[in-house]
C-alpha cells in the first residue's frame, strides 16, 4: 500500500525570499533552496505537491515559468508590472517624468507596490495612450484594483481583458495599414495585395482570432516594406518593423504567449494567478512595441456645414470631437473654419505630422445617428452578404450594420422630421457598407456587391421552397 500523499494534497508555503535564496515551509519543516525555479519545481515534485502559497497568493506550480517567476515571489499581484514598465518606457514624456521625479526617495525602487502611487501612475497611462487603448487600460486597472471580487472571478476577468486590449491594439494598427493600402492601391493597381490574411479580414463571417490578426499585421507590413510604400505612422515612431515580423522577437514571443493562453481558455482549462502574471507581462511587451499609440489621438469629424455668402469666399465649418480618456474631456469638441473639403463622419488617427482616415473600419456611430456624444465601433467581420458586424468599444457588445440600399435621390418629399432623420440615417449607414465594399474590391481586385437585407431574406425563403 502506497504511503505517498495524493497529488496537490497540501500547499508548500514560501516563508521568506532573499536575493539568493527562498525559505519554504514543507509539512511544518523549514527548507532553504537557491532562488531558482528549477529547484523549487524539483522540491515540489519530490513532495508530490502542486500548489504553493506566498503572502496569501496561491499558485499552481505548472503555471509558473521563468518569465513570471519574479512576480510570483514578490508582493505584486495585478497591474504592478504593466504600470511600472510602461511608466518607465514613457519617462522622457512630461507627465511620466514628473511623476517619477516627484517620488519620495524611499519609494523610488518599489513605488508600484504603494497603492496611491500605483493609482496615480495608472491615471497617467490612461491619458497617455490613444483613447481606445487608454479606455481598455482603465478597465484593466479597475479589475485589478477591485478588492471586492472573488479571486477566481478577478483572475478570469483580468486575463480576458488582457486579451481584449491586445485584440483592440492589433485591430487599430491593422486598420491604419489597410486604410493606407486602399489609397496606395488606387494609385498603383500593380501592388500585390491578394494575400490570405487580407482576404480573411474582408470576407470572414466570424471575428478573427488573435493569431490571425497578428498574421494580418505581418502581411501588411511586408507589403509596405517590399513595395516601399509610405507608412501610415512616421517610421521613427513605428520603429524597426522586423520586431513585428521576426518570429523570435520579444514582441512576437509576447504575442504568442497571450495567444497560447487564449487557446487554454478555449479548451476549458481554469486560469490561475500565474496565468495572470504571464498575461500582464506579455501585454506589457506588446504595448511597449506599440509605443507610438502614445503620440497620436483619435478625432471624429461629426458634421461639415458649407457656408457661402454674397461677395465672400465659401468656407467649411467642421464639427470635430477629440477623444480623450479623462472623464472631463470625454467630449472635447471644437469647430474649425477653413476652405478645404473633408470626408464627413470620419474617424482620424492623427498627430501634428500624420492623419489617417479610418472610416469605415472605425466608426463614430453616434455621428452617423446625429447624436451629441460619441460611440466608437471597430469592424469585426462580414455579416453574411448583407452587412457588417462591429464591436462597440464602450458597451463591449457586437452591433450589426445592415445594407438597406436606400436611394440617395437628388430630392424627395418627406412628411415629418422623423421620416427625414430615418432616411438620412439609412443613407449614412449605407455609406459605411459601400465604402467597405469599395475598399475590399480595390485591394483584392474583386467585384463583390452587398445585398440589401430584405433581398437576402427573400432569396433564403425561395431556396427553402
Amino acid at each position: 500500500m502506497s504511503n505517498s500523499k495524493p497529488e496537490g494534497s497540501e500547499n508548500i508555503l514560501i516563508k521568506e525570499v532573499s536575493a539568493d535564496t527562498i525559505t519554504l515551509i514543507v509539512s511544518g519543516v523549514e527548507h532553504k533552496i537557491n532562488y531558482q525555479l528549477p529547484e523549487l519545481k524539483a522540491l515540489m515534485k519530490s513532495q508530490n505537491v502542486t500548489n504553493i502559497t506566498y503572502e496569501n497568493k496561491v499558485y499552481n506550480i505548472g503555471h509558473i515559468n521563468e518569465a513570471n517567476f519574479g512576480v510570483v515571489i514578490s508582493n505584486k499581484v495585478f497591474n504592478s508590472v504593466l504600470t511600472r514598465e510602461l511608466i518607465l518606457l514613457l519617462k522622457d514624456n512630461k507627465r511620466p517624468g514628473s511623476f517619477l521625479n516627484s517620488l519620495p526617495p524611499g519609494d523610488k525602487d518599489d513605488w508600484e507596490s504603494k497603492r496611491q502611487s500605483l493609482k496615480e501612475a495608472q491615471g497617467i497611462l490612461e491619458d497617455s495612450f490613444v483613447w481606445v487603448i487608454g479606455w481598455e487600460l482603465r478597465r484593466l486597472f479597475s479589475i485589478g484594483n477591485d478588492r471586492q471580487k472573488k479571486m477566481e472571478t478577478k483572475i478570469d476577468e483580468y486575463i480576458n481583458h488582457c486579451f481584449s486590449t491586445y485584440r483592440i491594439s492589433l485591430q487599430l494598427i491593422n486598420y491604419l495599414f489597410i486604410s493606407q493600402l486602399w489609397d496606395e492601391k488606387i494609385k498603383n493597381k500593380n501592388i500585390d495585395t491578394d494575400k490570405v490574411p487580407i482576404r480573411n479580414f474582408f470576407s470572414s463571417n466570424r471575428a478573427l482570432k488573435l493569431a490571425e490578426l497578428r498574421r494580418l499585421l505581418q502581411a501588411l507590413l511586408e507589403i509596405f516594406r517590399n513595395n516601399q510604400l509610405s507608412y501610415p505612422i512616421n517610421e521613427n515612431d513605428l520603429g524597426d518593423i522586423n520586431e513585428f515580423i521576426r518570429p523570435e522577437s520579444k514582441f512576437n514571443r509576447a504575442c504568442a504567449e497571450l495567444e497560447r493562453l487564449e487557446a487554454l481558455g478555449s479548451g476549458n482549462e481554469t486560469y490561475g494567478l500565474g496565468h495572470c502574471h504571464t498575461a500582464e507581462i506579455s501585454l506589457t511587451a506588446i504595448l511597449a512595441g506599440f509605443k507610438f499609440f502614445t503620440i497620436y489621438q483619435l478625432v471624429t469629424l461629426k458634421k461639415i456645414e458649407y457656408e457661402e455668402a454674397r461677395h465672400h469666399a465659401a468656407r467649411y465649418i467642421k464639427d470635430l470631437s477629440i477623444l480623450e480618456t479623462k472623464k472631463i474631456k470625454n467630449l472635447l469638441r471644437y469647430l474649425k473654419y477653413d476652405n478645404t473639403p473633408a470626408e464627413t463622419y470620419s474617424v482620424f488617427f492623427r498627430n501634428k505630422n500624420k492623419s489617417v482616415n479610418l472610416f469605415p473600419f472605425v466608426l463614430d456611430y453616434n455621428a452617423l445617428m446625429n447624436e451629441l456624444d460619441f460611440q466608437i465601433f471597430f469592424y469585426e467581420c462580414s455579416e453574411s452578404e448583407s452587412g457588417l458586424r462591429y464591436f462597440s468599444i464602450q458597451s463591449e457588445n457586437d452591433e450589426i450594420i445592415s445594407y438597406t440600399a436606400t436611394p440617395p435621390t437628388e430630392s424627395m418629399e418627406v412628411t415629418s422630421e422623423e421620416q427625414k432623420n430615418e432616411v438620412q440615417r439609412n443613407i449614412r449607414l449605407d455609406l459605411v457598407i459601400r465604402q467597405f465594399e469599395d475598399a475590399m474590391n480595390t485591394i483584392l481586385g474583386t467585384t463583390f456587391c452587398f445585398k440589401p437585407k430584405a433581398s437576402e431574406l427573400y432569396a433564403d425563403n425561395l431556396s427553402n421552397l
